[in-house]
């Protein structure tokens, strides 16, 4: 299989909120870690990423939002999109035989801008 089969591209919708800057942030915290090749800010709650299925999947990359403190959009439409996400990438990891016991989650932190967090990214560097 090529690469291109091992790249997904999917949208994270977070909760509204008056944060203008969150999807910056959330982008700035995702494009550190390995095996995410883009991430940007469609607008002040949402934000496309690229990523490699060799390496993550969505269900790791929402739940390491949800570690950093960003809260995700719980509508029923998101919930449905997260569903056929999983679904979807387990299918393929399995296709291309992903082995998860070779792969190491890694990123590069700056603990100092995290506040609670700490704890959790001792487990991913």
């Amino acid at each position: 299989m090529d690469d291109s089969s091992f790249i997904r591209k999917r949208l994270v919708c977070l909760r509204r909120s008056g944060d203008p800057s969150q999807a910056d942030e959330a982008c700035a915290a995702l494009r550190s870690i390995k095996g995410v090749v883009d991430a940007h800010p469609v607008n002040h709650h949402r934000l496309r990423l690229t990523y490699s299925l060799e390496h993550l999947t969505f269900e790791l990359i929402e739940d390491l939002l949800r570690e950093l403190g960003f809260y995700l959009d719980n509508s029923i439409f998101s919930f449905i999109r997260r569903n056929i996400y999983q679904y979807l990438e387990d299918t393929a990891r399995e296709k291309i035989k992903v082995d998860e016991d070779r792969h190491t989650l890694v990123c590069q932190v700056d603990p100092q801008a995290q506040d609670e967090p700490e704890k959790y990214w001792n487990n991913y560097r």
